[in-house]
């Protein structure tokens, strides 16, 4: 090789053969014009002139000519051969190589696309879409774009080849079939975190201390022999709590199960207890250090407690699954956690520089009337407040018009779109009686303030997209006024709450106890007894729940059309001319689940573009996860969705094998 790009091996050869030829023909011009002179033949003189003018020119050109070849770029002297190197090395590829022309068709193929399709000449002529379900187009602007061909998987990378005749696509392959077997083999050797709680254990043995180590060794017994099952490790690393270490393809057998650890432990009996023992779990399976697999493990088991219990909720890169979740939520009976919680609030509080309080959309009586008690919190604690609620919402005309008597609530009842010119920095929003962001009052408040505080009794849906500063959600609790009247209990002095706020609470808890015979406990009493201690008026509060005779009649409007699915759920369709009233739509559904032999009752009626599905719970059908299906979500033994773009029929039919799915 030469050691210079702008010189040939051949070139000094060249240049010799030249020099010698143009010496003799040189020769041979002077001897023609020596002749000519040397006899005076002006003939000879003649021809020996022009021989020589043209051996000068020729000679030029010639030493040009060679000048230049040796100067051409080493491409171009080289392309030749490189062009039947690359052809070769092309042919030889053992990944498939093949061309197509401008209508997609492959024209020509490798040898190792040729062994691929075991010979088959019918490739000519095929298109690329028709044996790969991909576009050259797909190709070109994919960056990672697969195809698969018995077996075998490849990516497929695109490069133009221009002629002066047409345009050729070039498709390289590379193959993949290995790599993504290796990959899948150390994706299912990632390990797994699991947290393991017991949820219920030491509020059902609380009068029977005798019965805690036995029952408890029951659950620790199933658990254990649940890991031995799975090949996982399992510590207790404190009381009723359980780390389990496993692999990620592990959980995948699990899902499969449907975590069936969850039906070994509710069939532990304790004494002569009727009510089964459970367990969360909360389980990451996700890519990532051992720190961060912690920290979403511990995530998704707040999740499953926040969710009521008895579940188990999987974090993987699909997203979070959620199993389980079959038996109604058991009260704690501690203020523990009231108590901390109202502290932290109290301190967010004092250091906004206002809050502003919100419920869901069309707010309804545990809404406002837990907006109303955190408000006499933070009046309390010297913070600017204001509710931010639908003035035009006549539901709460009734809390309200009891609120004109308090001077303190002057002004403090605001529109959403009020609110939002109110927020500045430093302004605390807190969310009650909701933690799904897409039935806040004010999605816009919610995702602009610097701090947010949650306190909900809803099952969570799912998490947050930022962690708020305050979360407090608890499933077991029948109502957001009853937590607010715990928290308000452990951190307001006696005189601070008024009998008109005590009255507006109470109306919620009542609504949501369905006049305290539904979902209800200790705590829910506790929680009465506290409010009717600080003036709230039992008589007062039931003219609230009065109805007009024309809401008296929308139920009716209900019956005539409810069909009975599998024998256990009512499903009703308001009339299509029926105003539309959600309030309407609850008590139809309230009334329906009273008919004997009914687990769960649904109600749909249109309202303007979408439909709304209220659904209620005769306390053994968790309707949440029914509604969950539906883009909805509540509690366990009332709940809804919203669809819009469906038909009602439609929504029917969705709603039946949601029903389905979960019996």
């Amino acid at each position: 090789m030469p050691k210079s790009g702008n010189q040939n091996n051949d070139l000094p050869g060249l240049r010799i053969g030249t020099v010698i030829g143009i010496v003799l023909a040189g020769a041979v011009c002077i001897a023609a014009l020596a002749v000519g002179i040397a006899r005076l033949n002006l003939p000879a003189l003649r021809w020996g002139a022009v021989c020589l003018a043209v051996f000068l020119v020729a000679s030029f050109l010639l030493w040009f000519i060679i000048e230049r070849h040796g100067k051409l770029p080493r491409g171009e002297r080289l392309s030749p051969v490189m062009g039947r190197i690359m052809f070769d090395a092309v042919v030889k590829m053992s990944s498939p190589v093949f061309i197509c022309g401008s209508d997609e068709r492959i024209l020509w193929y490798n040898s190792a696309m040729e062994n691929l399709f075991s010979g088959d000449s019918k490739l000519y002529g095929t298109s690329v879409k028709e044996l790969f379900g991909v576009t050259l187009d797909n190709i070109r602007q994919g960056e990672d774009v697969r195809i698969s061909w018995e077996g075998r998987l490849f990516r497929a990378r695109y490069s133009h080849i221009r002629s002066e005749e047409d345009d050729f696509a070039l498709i390289l392959t590379e193959d993949l079939t290995e790599t993504e077997a290796l990959r899948t083999e150390l994706a299912g050797s990632e390990p797994a975190v699991c947290y393991i709680m017991i949820d219920n254990l030491a509020e059902m043995v609380q009068y029977d201390s005798e019965l805690y180590r036995p029952a408890s060794a029951r659950v620790d017994a199933a658990l254990r022999a649940w890991a031995d099952q799975y090949n996982g490790i399992l510590r207790e690393y404190e009381r009723d709590r359980y780390l389990f270490l496993t692999e990620a393809r592990v959980v995948d057998a699990m899902v499969a199960a449907k975590f069936d650890i969850l039906d070994r432990v509710r069939a532990v009996k304790v004494g002569e207890s009727s009510l089964p023992l459970t367990i969360s779990m909360g389980v990451c399976a996700v890519p990532g250090t051992f720190e961060e697999k912690e920290r979403a493990a511990a995530a998704a088991l707040d999740l499953a407690l926040s969710r009521g219990g008895d579940q188990a909720v999987v974090k993987r890169d699909e997203g979070t699954e959620f199993f389980g979740g079959v038996t109604r939520s058991v009260q704690k009976r501690t203020n523990v956690q009231a108590r901390l919680v109202s502290n932290e609030l109290i301190g967010q509080m004092r250091a906004a520089s206002n809050v502003i309080i919100m419920g869901h959309r069309r707010a309804d009586f545990d809404a406002f009337g837990s907006a109303v008690g955190i408000a006499r919190l933070a009046m309390y604690c010297g913070a600017r407040v204001n509710i931010a609620v639908d003035l035009s919402n006549r539901d709460i005309l009734g809390q309200r018009r009891i609120m004109e008597s308090e001077e303190d609530f002057i002004g403090v009842v605001i529109s959403p779109g009020e609110a939002l010119d109110l927020l500045e920095l430093g302004t605390l929003v807190i969310m009650t009686d909701v933690s799904n962001m897409a039935n806040v009052e004010s999605l816009e408040l919610a995702q602009r303030t610097d701090k947010l505080a949650v306190i909900d009794h809803h099952r969570k849906t799912a998490e947050f997209d930022r962690e708020p500063d305050v979360e407090y959600i608890d499933s077991s609790a029948s109502s957001a006024c009853e937590l607010i009247a715990e928290m308000l209990e452990q951190a307001l002095p006696r005189e601070e709450l008024s009998a008109a706020e005590a009255s507006v609470m109470l109306a919620g808890i009542m609504l949501d106890t369905k006049q305290f015979t539904k979902n209800t406990g200790t705590r829910t009493f506790s929680a009465a007894m506290f409010l009717r201690d600080r003036g709230a008026d039992p008589t007062e509060v039931r003219e609230l729940f009065k109805e007009s005779f024309e809401e008296y009649s929308g139920e009716a409007k209900f019956r005539r059309n409810v069909e009975i699915y599998r024998g256990c759920c009512a499903i009703a369709v308001a009339d299509a001319d029926a105003d539309a009233n959600p309030v309407v739509a609850a008590k139809a559904a309230d009334n329906l689940i009273m008919v004997d032999g009914m687990r769960a009752a649904f109600t749909l009626m249109e309202m303007g573009d979408s439909v709304k599905i209220s659904a209620r719970s005769a306390g053994d059908l968790n309707v949440q996860l029914i509604m969950e299906q539906m883009g909805g979500g509540g509690s366990f033994s009332g709940a809804a969705a919203v669809s819009e773009g469906k038909s009602v029929p439609q929504l029917v039919e969705e709603l039946k094998a949601a029903i389905d799915k979960v019996l």
